[in-house]
């Protein structure tokens, strides 16, 4: 019986190894081999950034915006715009990889605060999207992106005073303001490409008190979700996913579907104090960055 169902469980992994390749394959016919290989080169470093940014996506709270759109706006000198979009596309392929990964293999999230999140995360970056982008200069857009990672670092730092451990009690169950927190974080979304993912993090860990890795893994399903719409949006209302951006996605494609699900499988099982030093040095580099950005401005 015990061998039967490691079997069943080996096979079930083996079909789900062998998705990745078939999605390759599909990315290099979608434009032809010849072409769809020039673009990746052509694009090599928004590639190279979404290495770093699809694990960071499927393993974290942080979506693959959390790296794309300061890399982009800041070491790359991409509009801030662009790189929203950008970021809400790549998402829409890597966070639904990862999402895939945590339902196949099993990993652990909170059903209820999915569904109930993106009841509100899903109008929000509509709404943010449709009414709200133009509305931001671009310094302070950079500055909110600066100040949710802010937000998560607080909520890491947090957790490693009190030892940051997969046994937290989890010691509420109310989920009545998880609507709104995922609104918010959906504005934010449509405003930065990244924000319905910090937002409930935060609050399931520093209000809840719940499970880290579960959290997680809740927060990485709701990005890929409200990424999805959000890039929905821009493709059927907005008309904003450019050919141009459209080719910076298509080169990041098979770079995020293979980081993404790998970033999910080896942080559900790494100790969480190494991933947080790591994203904490993140944060403090981008935060550097916008510090210099607006004192070089004011000055």
């Amino acid at each position: 019986m015990l061998q039967n169902t490691l079997r069943h469980k080996i096979k079930k992994r083996s079909i789900m190894l062998l998705v990745y390749p078939c999605l390759v394959f599909f990315w290099l016919v979608s434009l032809g081999p010849e072409l769809a290989l020039s673009n990746f080169h052509k694009q090599i470093q928004i590639a190279l950034t979404m290495v770093f940014g699809s694990f960071i996506a499927g393993g974290t709270a942080l979506g693959g915006g959390a790296v794309a759109f300061p890399v982009m706006t800041k070491v790359l000198a991409i509009e801030p715009a662009t790189a929203k979009v950008f970021s809400l596309g790549i998402q829409s392929f890597g966070m639904v990889a990862a999402t895939l990964t945590i339902l196949f293999f099993k990993i652990r999230f909170y059903h209820r605060v999915v569904f109930n999140a993106l009841t509100g995360a899903i109008p929000g970056v509509i709404v943010s999207l449709l009414w709200l982008g133009d509305l931001l200069p671009r310094l302070a857009v950079k500055s909110l992106f600066s100040v949710l990672l802010v937000l998560f670092a607080i909520t890491l730092i947090k957790q490693l005073r009190v030892g940051i451990q997969s046994h937290i009690h989890e010691c509420s169950t109310d989920y009545r303001a998880i609507p709104l927190v995922g609104f918010i974080g959906g504005l934010a979304s449509g405003l930065v490409g990244s924000g319905a993912d910090i937002f409930i993090f935060a609050y399931l860990v520093l209000i809840l008190k719940k499970d880290i890795k579960v959290a997680t893994a809740t927060s990485v399903i709701i990005m890929a979700v409200t990424s999805v719409v959000g890039t929905f949006t821009n493709i059927a209302l907005l008309h904003t996913l450019t050919p141009d951006i459209q080719l910076m996605v298509h080169a990041a494609i098979p770079v995020v579907i293979i980081g993404a699900p790998l970033g999910a499988l080896v942080c559900a099982k790494l100790p969480e104090r190494g991933v947080v030093n790591m994203l904490l040095t993140l944060i403090a580099l981008e935060t550097g960055f916008t510090t210099y950005e607006c004192v070089r401005l004011y000055l």
